[in-house]
């Protein structure tokens, strides 16, 4: 009835303009939408804990999965290699990237975290950097979105520090 009434009442060139614009913007908002979250591979990186222990987590746009670190306890930078689990074609630039972020606390003890999408041999992966060496452990979250890096001055730090993969 609308369509009737709007095709008799008013200038055939304009109901159509009207409705090419009207299916323009919904095609649009629903583009927009299914855009991934900027590009961007991490979502967020907190740090918690204690002076002397802390944990990272940090949280990803896509599924994970922890396959290795190195080295194993100690040092001043840590890499742990990820395997990236369904990604969707709008992501598979995005995963290919690199993306650092620095705690907003200078004076912790983690300087930087960077995921390296752009490297070979067996990557992505996730590196860690410390003003010093830093001991510490990684977990896979079990979210399958996020990894928890605990790490401390020494060994003693964070006691009952264990590694954990689901």
């Amino acid at each position: 009835m609308l369509r009737k009434l709007l095709w008799t009442s008013a200038p055939k060139k304009l109901v159509i303009a009207a409705i090419a614009m009207g299916t323009a913007g919904l095609l649009l908002a629903i583009s927009l939408k299914a855009q991934p979250t900027g590009g961007r591979i991490l979502s967020d990186i907190t740090i918690s804990g204690s002076a002397e222990c802390k944990t990272a987590r940090i949280t990803f746009n896509f599924p994970i999965r922890y396959v290795a670190h190195f080295p194993q306890k100690e040092g001043n930078e840590l890499r742990i290699q990820l395997k990236l689990l369904t990604i969707s074609p709008s992501q598979e630039l995005a995963v290919l990237s690199r993306e650092a972020f620095s705690p907003e606390d200078d004076s912790a003890l983690l300087n930087n975290v960077t995921y390296e999408g752009d490297t070979t041999g067996g990557g992505p992966y996730l590196s860690l950097q410390f003003s010093r060496t830093a001991y510490f452990t990684v977990a896979q979250g079990t979210d399958f979105r996020s990894m928890n890096v605990s790490f401390g001055n020494d060994a003693a730090s964070c006691p009952g520090m264990t590694l954990t993969v689901p």
